[in-house]
């Protein structure tokens, strides 16, 4: 949306550099840009922007923490293995704003993970575990998990962190068959976190539960550093 709202303006100045005769062209194109600009506030949906903290431990921790979480191997798809993989970019900051810092790592595409650091030690909250996910930061600092599984399943899943630990969770998943040559869905699953577990509820008892989910993902996050550099 940056980029689109950038060239907008570029058309307008160029408009304008052309002088009177290109009034009504430029008349008209400030029409559009007034309705361009409407769509985009009227979408309500702002980039999340994280402010930055410094690192809580060094790189080194972090590496050794990332390849901790080994090898993930799932049917039908690509083995993946974050001891082979090194994270490249990094940010570090409070998501929940209790003081304490997250870390997010990312390497190579799928490889990203999310760390907090509490009482001098990390903590894995959550990483990549299939190759079609993205994680997602919200306003309010709530992470999101969305993709498809290798048996074509949908899931859009959601982690509060209160006092950087994980006070809630749930997901929404999308199942399907194939009937004749068609997949269709089998309809909406709701969970959520009951103890360590995922546990099916209904609808209206996820609704009551579920945050804002828009969120800024990780590629189109601002702030990345090089975790390469010393």
């Amino acid at each position: 949306m940056k980029l689109v709202y950038a060239s907008v303006i570029l058309a307008t100045a160029a408009l304008f550099m052309a002088g009177c005769d290109a009034k009504q062209a430029t008349d008209k194109e400030k029409t559009e840009i007034t309705e361009e600009e409407s769509l985009m506030q009227d979408d309500g949906f702002n980039f999340v922007e994280l402010a930055q903290k410094p690192l809580p431990c060094s790189k080194e921790t972090l590496q050794a923490a990332w390849k901790k979480i080994g090898t993930v191997e799932k049917p039908h798809t690509k083995t993946i293995d974050y001891r082979q993989n090194t994270p490249t970019l990094f940010i570090s900051t409070d998501l929940d704003k209790d003081g304490n810092t997250e870390v997010l790592l990312r390497g190579k595409e799928p490889y990203a993970a999310i760390f907090s650091f509490v009482d001098d030690s990390l903590h894995l909250i959550t990483f990549v575990d299939q190759f079609k996910m993205g994680l997602g930061i919200t306003s309010e600092g709530v992470i999101m998990r969305s993709g498809a599984s290798s048996k074509g399943d949908y899931m859009m899943q959601f982690i509060k962190l209160e006092n950087s630990q994980i006070a809630a969770a749930g997901a929404a998943k999308e199942s399907f068959s194939l009937q004749g040559s068609e997949m269709v869905s089998d309809g909406m699953h709701y969970l959520l976190q009951v103890d360590s577990a995922l546990v099916e509820v209904t609808k209206d008892k996820y609704e009551q539960v579920i945050p804002n989910q828009e969120a800024t993902y990780f590629e189109d996050l601002e702030g990345w550093e090089d975790f390469r550099k010393p």
